[in-house]
């Protein structure tokens, strides 16, 4: 009968739930037609049964034939669901593939950003290598195009294509330094791990992108700020001289502070990435970050102290987080282990003990039981002042019914017992040997009695017969170390153990054991058999040797990067990068100046044969951006659904959330002055979008510092509303209250923030004001920033002050049409309303926020400077404001500034 099915079973067949036969040639033979069918309808119901059975782990690549066909479809939804099937399946039917070719580059000029992506994903998926030029011309084009979402699938297409033909590596190459100008943070991850993939060792890339990526590394999805973490580690490295050994670089200050908030993270990973490149210290996390972070912390507790500065590194530092690392019952057994581990490294006479007092409790518990005890005897031998009563400790321990503790505290009384040993307690542990069962500590009790033989001479005879009555059932340890016993009793008191001792050599010159022969093979001709080295028996055997260190498996660990694989399994492991040494100085600082020409304004300088070709297609895509409307967003909404068939299709989820808080189509921020009227122009709206000069308002002084904290100066701010690109305003007002003349005064970030400007006073005569303008950029942020007033004569202060969202933003005009447009499409989140019991004067509006007022007297606009996002403020009545803005955040700071001050 067997025979019979599998005879029907032919590879068209297959047996289905309840031994149907079903013939795959005409299984799909329903969705072939309703995919050759002329309604839109059914083809998209059959796509999402493909897309169904694909997520069920079904193959349906005999479809490719009749899907593929309707990758030209007029319906955004269908050619969605096609290019999800066809992102899977085109690396397998490449030659079905390769016939469609002309419909996706089509398709890279489709209005939406999704099927842009798509085909994309879709073209570099296809591994021909003559396909290669095709691709790089599809990625250049990708690299700039209006949508951050394709411009992430380009990122992600880069290694695809290196993996095709390493070849192109320069092309693209170009390509991921265009990329890591991008501003978006949705594109900078992908950026870097393009970096990352092609050329990791390119660091002269990354200086004018190392500090903007330090101010977008909050931003960046959580797998793009672990993979940026550990570049920025590597520059640094690389770049910036040791802040242990000269004074702390500003861009190291940056770097660590831009990781600081990432410790907050809701992903392990990223907090394990910052705990050790950053070497920012975590006590206590997740679970799943315990071991690694404990890993880490006993190899810095095992690394010899370095010398005191800003930035260094001791066991000492985990001092007030000591009872973090005690034992907690629901820690695994390796996170248990681990944290002994780490206390026992971190005892001192200050704190030994706290430690043993909670080794004390461990020891009864039945898990820790062991590695408690050998916890004891580590803090015996860190600190000397303590052994005794360790000593004392352990002693009680060996008439534990627990064989494992008496085991364990045999061994650690062995390693105490090096030197000198007291009589009583060898005598003890000989009584207590046939007790004994686990054989290393019946191993180490006749260690300690043949090393301090000539304090226990009268007994150690008889306790060798009593070791060669079960000899021949005694474990190979034991065997060993009783051959050396009755060595060294031959030495030293032949006459009475003569015999006993030659017994024991017969023993084991027939033992079972193969090493147990051996070394009575050796020792017999050593005693015996020659005359030159029996002479020297008593120095190779009774001399003192050194006492045993205390190695730990932690040592070694320091050559490897903190929280890698290869730390954590102590061996190097494959595609490990060791970290570059610091320089003895820092690379010139203007090298990480940032280049400030916006990336979708820049031609293709690198291929002559499409210069001519890529302004007609950047300008198309512009076109193609404007037509899209308020669809997109259904449309995104429904490919949610559909992604959860694709794995690929996660990152189209990313991308919705993302671009609810951007603008479709609006190009990149320009930081150059010459430049200016492009800055702001919004590509989907043929540069509707126009920035205005401020309305004059008299700023106020907000004092910062007293004559008192300033030690004789004042200090105080203002802000001017200067329109500079992405940089705010400040106005530093300096007051010299005292009786001299000042002379060399400075202010300077802490945080290193991009800073324009002199911001260096010569000389303030006594009791004049000074004022200095600087131009920042706060990457619109209103975190409070700290700033140091300094003078020649080594006076310093410190102060920390935060800039208001009204101040950071500029005013633009829109026209009546793109102002509806722009609230139609910012919803949701981006929207925020405020409901007032008192009146709102619109007049006071522009003091609060830098804002234009346009022709309809109730609707301020204005955009942030750094990301350009457009904020657009209505008053609804006398008591109701709303704001609308691409930045949730920034949307609801500027309504509540209103509210409360207007």
């Amino acid at each position: 009968m067997t025979s019979f099915v599998e005879g029907l079973t032919s590879p068209e067949m297959e047996i289905a739930e309840g031994g149907v036969i079903l013939d795959n040639r005409t299984r799909f033979a329903d969705l072939k037609a309703m995919l050759d069918s002329n309604k839109d309808n059914l083809k998209v119901d059959a796509m999402k049964r493909i897309i169904n059975l694909i997520a069920k782990g079904k193959d349906v690549s005999e479809l490719f034939a009749a899907v593929v066909k309707n990758v030209a479809a007029k319906n955004v939804e269908l050619k969605k669901l096609v290019f999800v099937y066809l992102v899977r399946y085109a690396e397998e039917q490449q030659d079905l593939a390769l016939l469609s070719i002309s419909t996706f580059q089509r398709a890279l000029k489709d209005p939406n950003q999704l099927i842009r992506g798509s085909a994309l994903r879709v073209l570099t998926s296809i591994r021909v290598p003559m396909v290669a030029p095709i691709m790089l011309l599809a990625i250049k084009d990708a690299v700039r195009d209006m949508s951050p979402y394709v411009r992430k699938v380009a990122a992600h297409a880069i290694p695809k294509l290196y993996s095709l033909e390493p070849e192109l590596e320069p092309q693209l190459v170009d390509c991921i330094d265009f990329l890591l100008a991008d501003r978006r943070s949705l594109v900078l991850g992908s950026a870097v791990y393009a970096f990352d993939e092609i050329c990791p060792h390119r660091l002269d890339l990354l200086h004018k992108h190392f500090r903007a990526l330090c101010r977008g590394l909050a931003d960046v999805d959580e797998w793009g700020q672990i993979v940026m973490i550990n570049m920025l580690t590597r520059y640094s490295r690389h770049e910036l001289a040791d802040p242990d050994r000269s004074p702390p670089d500003t861009d190291i200050v940056l770097l660590l502070n831009s990781a600081r908030p990432l410790l907050q993270s809701r992903n392990c990973s990223v907090v394990m990435a910052v705990i050790a490149r950053a070497l920012v210290r975590l006590l206590r996390g997740p679970r799943e970050t315990q071991y690694v972070v404990l890993t880490n912390i006993a190899t810095i507790c095992e690394q010899n102290p370095v010398e005191e500065g800003t930035f260094a590194i001791s066991k000492t530092m985990f001092d007030p987080f000591l009872k973090s690392f005690f034992v907690r019952s629901c820690d695994s057994s390796l996170v248990k282990q681990l944290k002994l581990h780490v206390l026992t490294s971190l005892v001192s006479e200050s704190n030994v003990h706290i430690i043993l007092r909670e080794l004390q409790t461990y020891v009864h518990m039945s898990d820790l039981a062991s590695p408690a005890v050998e916890a004891i005897g580590r803090c015996a031998v860190r600190v000397g002042a303590v052994s005794d009563q360790c000593m004392t400790g352990l002693v009680q321990l060996i008439s534990s019914s627990d064989e494992k503790v008496v085991c364990s505290a045999v061994v650690v009384i062995k390693r105490l017992l090096h030197a000198s040993a007291p009589l009583n307690l060898l005598s003890r542990l000989m009584r207590l040997m046939p007790k004994m069962i686990a054989a290393q500590a019946r191993a180490c009790v006749i260690w300690l009695v043949a090393t301090h033989v000539d304090q226990v001479i009268h007994m150690a005879p008889d306790f060798l017969r009593l070791i060669a009555k079960k000899f021949s059932t005694e474990s190979e340890l034991v065997k060993l170390e009783a051959l050396k016993l009755a060595v060294k009793l031959w030495l030293v008191k032949r006459d009475d153990s003569e015999k006993i001792v030659q017994y024991v050599f017969q023993l084991a010159r027939f033992d079972l054991s193969y090493d147990v022969r051996d070394r009575c093979r050796f020792l017999r001709n050593l005693m015996f058999n020659t005359e030159i080295l029996s002479q020297h028996m008593e120095e190779i055997f009774m001399s003192k040797k050194p006492a045993p260190e205390l190695i730990s498996s932690f040592k070694e660990r320091d050559q490897f990067q903190l929280g890698s694989l290869s730390h954590v399994l102590n061996q190097r492991c494959t595609k490990y990068i060791d970290l570059p040494e610091f320089p003895a100085a820092s690379s010139d600082p203007t090298l990480r100046k940032e280049a400030h020409a916006p990336n979708e304004l820049k031609l293709d300088e690198d291929s002559d044969e499409e210069s001519g070709e890529e302004e007609d297609e950047d300008e198309e895509e512009d076109e193609e951006e404007s037509g899209e409307d308020s669809e997109d967003d259904d449309d995104e909404e429904e490919s949610e659904e559909e992604s959860e068939e694709d794995e690929d299709e996660e990152e189209v989820e990313e991308e919705e959330e993302e671009e609810d808080k951007s603008v479709n189509g609006k190009s990149k921020p320009s930081e150059s002055n010459a430049l200016d009227l492009l800055i702001d122009v919004d590509f989907s709206a043929a540069g509707s979008r126009q920035i205005m000069n401020p309305t004059h308002i008299e700023s106020k002084e907000i004092e910062l510092l007293n004559v008192i904290e300033g030690q004789g100066l004042s200090l105080s701010i203002s802000y001017p509303r200067i329109n500079d690109g992405q940089y705010t305003a400040i106005r530093f007002g300096i007051t010299n209250k005292t009786d001299e003349d000042l002379e060399g005064i400075e202010l300077k970030s802490a945080e290193g923030l991009d800073v324009k400007g002199n911001s260096r006073i010569e000389r303030i005569p006594a009791g004049s004001r000074v004022s200095v303008d600087l131009l920042i950029d706060f990457g619109d942020s209103a975190t409070s920033r700290e700033w140091i007033l300094s003078r020649d004569d080594g006076q310093q202060k410190h102060f920390r002050f935060e800039v208001p969202y009204g101040e950071q933003v500029q005013p633009i005009r829109l026209s009546s049409e793109d102002i509806s447009k722009e609230k139609s499409r910012l919803g949701g989140l981006n929207r925020h309303v405020i409901q007032l019991e008192h009146p709102i004067d619109a007049s006071r509006i522009p003091e609060v926020v830098n804002v234009f007022r346009s022709e309809d007297s109730g609707v301020f606009t204005c955009q942030t400077r750094s990301r350009k996002d457009v904020c657009i403020l209505t008053l609804n009545g006398e008591k109701t404001i709303e704001c609308c803005c691409d930045n949730s955040v920034i949307g609801r700071m500027l309504a509540f500034a209103v509210s409360k001050n207007c």
